[in-house]
């Protein structure tokens, strides 16, 4: 009998066990399996992780799998009762008892052999940390959760989640202006594929992988089919409901988005870059009282992020509130050297009727681009506020160009309102991804 074998027959025998504990609580808490599958799951008590085991592995089983288990083992019925109740032969019954134990034992295997099976104990405290970090957002906790999962890949090559962080790393700097589109989008499909190859059932590779297809342009089909496997894989993992909230948001589903980034926020309270993603929804969806409270309460917990002060400025010139945009981001009339202020900086100029202010911005954006990556995204603000819609066009298609990611964000800018009507503008919108032929990451 080989290893792999040994180990299912062992969660065969695991399976029934946990299944004959359902009715027996204080002897299922003391049986060593439940208790390791409690911890795997994070559950209360051993019942109820061995209930959630049940629902999690029969989820896309026939429905005579999961009401033998339910009838059978949670309420107590007996076989040939339950068989004569499902208008079941004893012959079909065992035929479908066998296939749910099947379906629980692969499922069982699967939780408590997954730390094994994706990286040393190492690398997987490193990743943690890789994770804690990159959650942050913020320029230099990106850049150091980067170094944390290239010192985990080093120590166990095959960990899956290193991989899968260091494409997700790279999609931050491309956004960060840090590193270029060109170059961060193809390290970010290297990486991605290279998670999904070492293990082609991790939500990890898989949510991932949506997210990269989303930021490179690789298509919103490939996205939404890896987001889906993602989420019957584990729905309960925040990083599927993420994954599906990018594809939401491409979509211009703003429901659907803000539904998907909540449960994200549900599942990990703790991580700062869902909590922007709901913020974030909240701000397309034209809600910007919402946005500015948000961003507000998000500020007060990591004051460095500069997506989120960046939101913070937009909403409030979105809702009519400019000189407080000015104050946070041009304080005293200065102007930073940071692309993203100075762009809020012209918009909120133009929205106070200053075209000469909004100009000076936007003269020093041209400035600085000489030397340093300002994506046309950027400068299609300063453009649009110094009076130059058919500047601010020819910027906007050369971003969209150059970073697709973009396209997920252009038709819910209020900025561009103005240029809703031109037809150069819905040529623009008409290029955001819609479901075709799939491509593989």
């Amino acid at each position: 009998m080989d290893a792999a074998k040994g180990r299912t027959l062992w969660s065969h025998g695991s399976v029934r066990g946990l299944l004959r504990g359902l009715r027996r609580p204080v002897q299922l808490e003391r049986d060593e399996i439940a208790r390791e599958l409690r911890r795997a799951l994070r559950a209360l008590t051993a019942r109820e992780a061995v209930l959630t085991l049940v629902e999690r592995a029969l989820r896309h089983e026939h429905a005579f799998c999961a009401e033998i288990v339910h009838r059978c083992d949670v309420d107590g019925g007996t076989t040939l009762a339950v068989a004569s109740e499902l208008h079941l032969s004893v012959r079909q019954f065992f035929r479908y008892r066998a296939h749910a134990i099947e379906a629980i034992a692969l499922e069982l295997e699967s939780l408590l052999t997954r730390t094994v099976r994706t990286s040393s104990e190492a690398a997987a405290r490193i990743v943690a940390l890789g994770q804690l970090l990159l959650a942050r957002g913020a320029p230099s906790d990106v850049t150091s959760a980067i170094r944390h999962f290239e010192r985990a890949r080093s120590i166990d090559p095959t960990c899956v989640e290193a991989y899968a962080g260091l494409a997700i790393g790279w999609l931050h700097l491309s956004r960060e202006l840090i590193a270029t589109p060109v170059h961060a989008h193809a390290k970010a499909r290297l990486l991605a594929r290279r998670a999904l190859a070492l293990d082609p059932r991790s939500v990890a590779a898989h949510s991932t992988c949506a997210r990269v297809a989303i930021d490179s342009g690789l298509g919103r089909d490939v996205a939404a089919h890896h987001a889906t496997i993602a989420l019957n894989l584990d729905p309960f993992d925040a990083r599927a409901h993420i994954a599906s909230f990018n594809v939401s948001l491409a979509d211009g589903d703003l429901v659907a988005a803000e539904r998907s980034a909540f449960e994200a926020v549900a599942l990990d309270p703790t991580s700062f870059s869902y909590a922007v993603c709901v913020m974030a929804t909240a701000f397309f969806r034209r809600a910007y009282a919402d946005a500015v409270a948000q961003a507000r309460e998000l500020l007060a917990i990591e004051p460095r992020s500069r997506v989120t002060r960046i939101y913070l400025a937009d909403a409030l010139s979105a809702s009519g509130r400019p000189a407080e945009t000015l104050e946070l981001v041009q304080p005293c009339d200065r102007l930073s050297d940071d692309p993203y202020e100075l762009a809020s900086g012209a918009w909120a100029r133009a929205c106070v009727g200053d075209r000469n202010g909004a100009q000076r911005t936007l003269d020093r954006m041209l400035k600085i681009s000489r030397k340093n990556q300002i994506s046309g995204y950027l400068l299609a603000y300063g453009r649009l506020a110094s009076g130059d819609p058919e500047a601010a066009l020819g910027d906007l298609e050369a971003a969209v160009a150059n970073d697709p990611g973009w396209l997920t964000m252009i038709e819910n800018d209020p900025v561009f309102t103005e240029l809703y009507d031109t037809q150069r503008f819905r040529n623009l919108i008409a290029q955001r991804p819609k479901v075709s032929a799939t491509r593989a990451v």
